[in-house]
Formats: C-alpha cells, sequence, structure tokens
C-alpha cells in the first residue's frame, strides 16, 4: 500500500471525524442550553439521518481522533514517512472508541431483552448506533487491510 492511498484515507477520515464531532458537539450544547433555559430541544434532521447523538464531550473525542488524522495527512504529504504513524494512531483511537460504544451497545441490548428493563422497551439496535462505531468499521477494515504493510525502520 503506497503512502498516497494512507496520506487519502487519512485526508478522508480525519475530515469526516471533524465534521462529525462538530456536529456532535453544536447540537450537544444546544441541547444543553436549551434545557438550562427550560425550552424543548427539537432534533436536527442531518444530525438525526446519521445517528449523532448531541454530546459534547464525544464530539470533542472525535475532533481529536480527526486532529491525529489530519496531522499524520499532512506529515505524509510534506514528505515526512513518519507521519504514516500517526495514521496508525488513528486507527487505534477509533477502533478503541468503537469498541467502548460496541461494548455499551451491547449492554443496552442485554437490559432490553434479556432483563427487560422498562426504560428499554421499544429499544432497538439503532438507537444505540453512534458516528464512533461506524466509523470504527472503516478502520478497522483498513487495518486488516494494512496490517502486514507497517514498516519498522532499521537504524
Amino acid at each position: 500500500m503506497s503512502t498516497t492511498d494512507k496520506m487519502l484515507f487519512a485526508l478522508i477520515m480525519g475530515c469526516s471525524y471533524i465534521l462529525i464531532g462538530m456536529v456532535q458537539l453544536i447540537t450537544g450544547a444546544l441541547k444543553a442550553l436549551s434545557e438550562a433555559s427550560m425550552t424543548e430541544y427539537a432534533g436536527h434532521v442531518i444530525a438525526d439521518g446519521l445517528f449523532i447523538p448531541p454530546d459534547i464531550i464525544a464530539g470533542m473525542i472525535l475532533m481529536l481522533i480527526g486532529c491525529v488524522f489530519l496531522y499524520g495527512a499532512s506529515e505524509i504529504h510534506s514528505g515526512v514517512h513518519e507521519g504514516v504513524a500517526y495514521v496508525y494512531v488513528g486507527i487505534l483511537l477509533s477502533l478503541i472508541f468503537a469498541g467502548i460504544y460496541v461494548l455499551a451497545a451491547t449492554g443496552d441490548l442485554l437490559e432490553a431483552h434479556l432483563l427487560k428493563n422498562e426504560e428499554y422497551a421499544g429499544w432497538s439496535i439503532l438507537d444505540a448506533l453512534r458516528p464512533e462505531i461506524y466509523l470504527g468499521v472503516l478502520s478497522l477494515l483498513t487495518y486488516l487491510k494494512w496490517k502486514d504493510s507497517f514498516e519498522v525502520a532499521e537504524n
């Protein structure tokens, strides 16, 4: 796999993470402000369509992962081969947070179907789908494709 492919992947993932993180951050702030002023929070069509919950902290985390990807892309573009390491760290961070939210979704699934909790009546797996999960799946597929191409330079 060439470094150009890795740079392009990092650029796409970085932009995706930052844009989705900004949407998540903004909708989270709007929800917090509407709760503070006792007005009703109306969800946004874009956020609901992409399964983006209003969450300020998760939005910041997504933006951080996006910055790691973009920094890796800029290093590769500048000719610094070590920028590939930033791409791999971005993939690793993506997989970690995807794993956390998959475990949380599994807990919700058990709560809804095994324990029959009334708070989870009508719960479906789409209620637990988050950008961290579907972006993590892209990172997982990329990792599986590139896992043998990681190079360790010997001095």
